[in-house]
């Protein structure tokens, strides 16, 4: 299975450099529902939305919300 692409919470902080607090943050149409600890080191961003890769490496996006 293909590895899960990450980044570093400091490689997201310097993207996130100089960028005003009250800016808005598109997730291109997915609903944000929160940040959860996977472990002691890793963090997962979480939607309202299912989102993970399938067998062969590509992402499903399943909305289950009607």
């Amino acid at each position: 299975m293909k590895e899960i692409p990450t980044i570093t919470v400091g490689e997201l902080l310097d993207q996130l450099e100089g960028i005003d607090r009250n800016a808005r943050i598109s997730f291109s149409g997915l609903d944000f529902y929160r940040i959860k600890r996977r472990g002691p080191d890793i963090l997962q961003i979480e939607f309202n939305q299912q989102v993970y890769l399938d067998e062969s490496g590509r992402v499903v996006v399943e909305n289950h919300q009607e």
